[in-house]
């Protein structure tokens, strides 16, 4: 078993962002301090560090695997985020969700720069 180890670094706004939205897309009871989506699946928020952010995240259920004792739903992340309506990021990513607690045991995001958007 891994020890809890506390944070070696700040977490970058942007991708703890993402992030929480990616939990809160598959499990929509995580979605404390997260505004649900628009009638079209865009979220919006501001991060804390003043930046406008609209999200747009899709999942897809890999499968369930054993992970030593625990049973866990893996999934695939896919989606868009743009940041100030200046710069666009494709997401891609994975998380991975114990089935009996419905914790995450991991989330894992990439972020890959597109390119300024234009209106």
């Amino acid at each position: 078993m891994t020890a809890w180890r506390p944070a070696t670094h700040e977490i970058d706004p942007l991708l703890e962002a993402v992030t929480n939205t990616a939990r809160a897309t598959i499990l929509p009871a995580a979605s404390i301090n997260i505004r649900p989506p628009s009638a079209d699946g865009i979220r919006s928020q501001q991060l804390r560090d003043g930046r406008e952010l609209r999200l747009k995240l899709s999942t897809h259920c890999l499968g369930q695997e054993q992970r030593g004792p625990r049973a866990v739903l893996v999934y695939a992340l896919k989606g868009s985020v743009v940041v100030d309506n200046s710069t666009g990021y494709g997401v891609t990513g994975r998380a991975v969700l114990d089935v009996t607690t419905r914790a995450f045991l991991d989330v894992s995001c990439q972020l890959k720069q597109v390119g300024p958007v234009t209106p």
